[in-house]
């Protein structure tokens, strides 16, 4: 369920002005989508269908060996995370989840969240196999790691947290009193992204301080920092976007998807994106220059 936007209880909060691209930059062209319905795409981007069929496909995640890794956001002890390969079927690599959700890879670890009432934050080796439960919190969501090796999760309710997992099992609160903070991400600086979705808003957190630096979106739900330090954001909506916000400027760059959801980066700088409601993951890139 979604809840309606209003603010939260995060005080202390810087804003900036968002500058939209307009003119024809940022004109769109519509392409047929293979599921039904139509995909806009703006000027100087293309995208194509990276993987298909993969019911409830949540988050996306590239392993340091080009590895595709997604979870299924399934209920019941069926949320899983598999491996997916373009164009091609899936293999599941860890099962017996319940609603996986926020997805991370670092070396050959993954880690995965539950996003439930006790969901369980899990790292799993990709080369031993072993899982190893490293916190229960209260809807997890969002996972990433900071600079110094511990992880940052956030908690999707209308009090959530984001919160800090050491190495040594403790769970450090970070920023408390968000509304409904849903995906994550962090910069190579060390700066926190986080999409506060009840509210419409996209916080960059650092050294204690918190800016507003997008506000009036519709359901963000995740964040990505790509390699020339542009944030990717997704809005969960019926009729959701894939938005690029970079040097004070908002771009959308695909418009019409169904509950878009995670994204990541292959080694080339192709963004993918997880499209929860046609059970698929987009692949988008720049058009090459004429």
């Amino acid at each position: 369920m979604r809840e309606p936007k209003g603010g939260g209880l995060l005080t202390n909060a810087k804003s900036w002005t968002v500058a939209v691209l307009l003119g024809a930059c940022a004109s769109q062209m519509t392409f047929a989508s293979p599921a039904g319905g139509d995909v806009k795409v703006a000027y100087g981007w293309r995208f194509e269908v990276y993987a298909n069929n993969i019911p409830a496909v949540d988050n996306v995640a590239v392993a340091f060996d080009g590895e595709v890794y997604a979870t299924q956001g399934l209920t019941d002890g069926r949320g899983t995370v598999v491996r997916v390969e373009k164009g091609g079927p899936f293999e599941v690599v860890l099962a017996d989840l319940n609603h996986a959700n926020g997805l991370y890879v670092r070396g050959r670890y993954l880690y995965v969240s539950e996003e439930i009432p006790d969901g369980r934050v899990l790292q799993f080796d990709l080369c031993g196999g072993g899982r190893h439960l490293l916190a229960t919190l209260r809807n997890p969501e969002g996972v990433d790691m900071l600079p110094d090796g511990d992880l940052i999760v956030s908690e999707d309710s209308v009090s959530g947290r984001v919160v800090r997992i050491q190495r040594n099992g403790t769970v450090e609160t970070l920023l408390a009193g968000l509304n409904r903070p849903e995906g994550i991400a962090v910069a190579k600086n060390g700066t926190v992204f986080v999409a506060e979705t009840a509210t419409g808003r996209i916080l960059a957190y650092r050294r204690g301080e918190i800016e507003v630096i997008v506000h009036d979106l519709d359901e963000p739900d995740h964040v990505a920092v790509a390699a020339d330090g542009a944030l990717w954001i997704t809005e969960d909506t019926p009729s959701g976007r894939l938005l690029r916000f970079h040097n004070g400027m908002l771009e959308t760059v695909l418009s019409g998807l169904k509950a878009p959801q995670g994204i990541a980066f292959l080694g080339d700088g192709t963004v993918l994106v997880a499209e929860q409601d046609r059970s698929r993951i987009l692949a988008v890139m720049r058009k090459p220059s004429p």
